[in-house]
């Protein structure tokens, strides 16, 4: 692929490896890019039209790809471009682990919605960009499991508490960095959360939303504050303060 240098227009050009590793795995290794989405799993989900979603296929790839990007260079700056509805609240704790462990500087662009398990993944990014017609959902979680009575009742206890508790914190975390409500306690704010979440089970907030309540830094300003205009290599966007 060529943009050709007309008028201004960034020149980038790929050859077919690098294509064939941005449409299969995901990964722009040259530019420092990593595209977060369901992959092909090769059987039918619910629906023809539905989104595969966090899985372990996602998880492991995205975690190499990662690696990949952040040993060349850990102080080089790395974009991730997120479309994925959530998932897997084990596999989506994998990537959020991989994002916070990670070196190199992490901005997450998101596209379409960040919700369920992809509204945590979005917490763990250096900065947080929604695309202005994306939204933010979070809920409790939906949840799924066969076995035993026994199994199934352990299971279900073990993630009513640790799972809840996880997710609480770390939204809650993001709300006291900014937002409207960050003077108030923790408490406040996770008993505010739990409330919303038992009024309306899944809570919809619209970009601009998210962004007030401290869950993203930025509505998507153009990729000038995201690409270096010469090289098109993520840079680490200038914060407001």
């Amino acid at each position: 692929m060529n943009r050709g240098k007309k008028q201004g227009r960034l020149e980038r050009t790929f050859d077919s490896g690098e294509m064939d590793r941005v449409f299969i795995n995901g990964l722009d290794l040259r530019h420092n890019q990593i595209y977060l989405n369901g992959v092909d799993r090769g059987y039918e989900v619910a629906f023809e039209t539905d989104e595969p979603g966090v899985d372990f296929v996602m998880a492991t790839q995205f975690t190499k790809n990662l690696n990949l990007c952040s040993s060349r260079n850990p102080r080089k700056p790395i974009l991730v471009h997120m479309s994925t509805c959530g998932g897997d609240w084990n596999f989506g704790m994998q990537i959020y682990d991989a994002i916070k462990a990670c070196e190199s500087p992490i901005t997450i662009v998101n596209y379409t919605h960040a919700r369920s398990m992809s509204s945590i993944i979005l917490q763990a990014a250096d900065w947080r960009v929604m695309m202005p017609n994306s939204h933010f959902m979070f809920h409790q979680g939906t949840y799924g499991n066969y076995g035993t009575l026994k199994q199934v009742t352990s299971d279900l206890e073990f993630y009513s508490k640790v799972g809840t508790r996880t997710m609480l914190d770390i939204y809650t975390d993001s709300m006291k960095k900014k937002g409207e409500m960050k003077e108030k306690s923790r408490k406040e704010i996770a008993d505010w959360l739990t409330e919303q979440m038992d009024k309306k089970e899944d809570v919809f907030l619209t970009s601009g939303e998210a962004v007030n309540y401290g869950f993203a830094d930025e509505i998507f300003q153009g990729w000038k504050n995201y690409l270096d205009e010469r090289t098109t290599n993520p840079i680490v966007p200038k914060t407001s303060g």
